[in-house]
């Protein structure tokens, strides 16, 4: 794979990243209104359905002998369900855990999936790894010991467990998505993931959330920041660039979205952290700069470029 491509999806991660690192903020003003299943629902129907016009723009631009190598709607609707399944889990985590946390901490949290998501490919898929990356988990663990430890097992609160829970499922989300990032068409996978994910959410909305037209009403903003944002640029932007990046390398590239949530909860929402916080920040930050200089390209077949 030439340096030109690979650039190219650093970019387009990075792009996601800022995108889901300022959302968190959108996210958490969003629970002032609805809860986590009926915003989760909410802004994944949204997100999908503004998908599908782009999904049919982009599929009629491009030539029929990539489409035919790439999997229909009927045969790749049941890994989108497993999908939105793995999804719901981890977006659900992250709305609950945003109750009881900073925007800041959530996202430097979260974003343990960094480290865990080598660590993953080396127990599951065999994959080989430097010796970086487990100093880097050590880093990494000694980071969140002062973000959320440093006052006794005690201190830990309900919103860095659930975090903890996202960045799980973040992992297994990644490993997922580059399963299936080089047999579809990005926009059409991105839009019907989504949907399954807002009718898996549905019922559950249903039974254990209440939930009036004035409450979506005053959740507009949030939900239409993370329906149109998150879900129809970052998602989108993540699917396309892992075509040209490695799960290994994406996780670094995608991990920038903590810098951009601490600096969107400091400014729109003027949140502070303690100095330990700020060196467990540090720590993780050093963490997954190690991990990077550990990364390569992804060498995979250049029909997948025609984009």
């Amino acid at each position: 794979m030439s340096k030109k491509r690979s650039f190219k999806g650093d970019i387009i991660l990075l792009l996601a990243a800022l995108v889901y690192g300022s959302g968190l903020v959108a996210q958490k003003d969003g629970m002032n209104n609805l809860g986590p299943f009926t915003f989760t629902c909410i802004r994944f129907i949204i997100g999908g359905l503004v998908l599908i016009p782009v999904a049919y723009i982009v599929d009629r631009a491009r030539p029929e002998e990539q489409k035919e190598e790439e999997l229909t709607i009927r045969q790749m609707l049941p890994g989108c369900i497993a999908v939105g399944v793995t999804l719901t889990f981890m977006v659900v985590a992250q709305q609950y855990g945003l109750a009881y946390t900073t925007v800041g901490k959530a996202g430097f949290i979260s974003g343990l999936y960094v480290i865990l998501t080598p660590i993953a490919g080396v127990l599951f898929l065999k994959r080989k790894i430097s010796p970086k990356i487990w100093i880097a988990a050590v880093i990494s663990v000694v980071g969140f010991y002062f973000l959320s430890l440093s006052g006794g097992i005690a201190n830990i609160n309900r919103g860095d467990v659930l975090m903890l829970v996202t960045a799980v499922t973040g992992t297994i989300y990644l490993y997922t998505i580059e399963y299936f990032a080089s047999k579809v068409n990005a926009c059409t996978f991105t839009s019907v993931q989504f949907l399954a994910t807002g009718v898996i959410c549905l019922p559950f909305a249903l039974i254990f959330e209440t939930c009036t037209l004035n409450d979506i009403h005053m959740a507009m903003i949030p939900l239409l920041y993370a329906g149109l944002g998150i879900c129809g640029i970052g998602y989108t932007f993540q699917t396309w660039g892992q075509k040209y990046v490695e799960s290994e390398r994406a996780t670094i590239l995608l991990s920038m979205e903590t810098l951009f949530s601490l600096l969107s909860g400091m400014i729109i929402l003027n949140e502070t952290l303690t100095t330990k916080e700020y060196i467990g920040c540090a720590l993780m930050f050093a963490a997954v700069i190690l991990a990077e200089t550990n990364s390569k390209p992804k060498e995979i077949d250049e029909e997948i470029y025609k984009i």
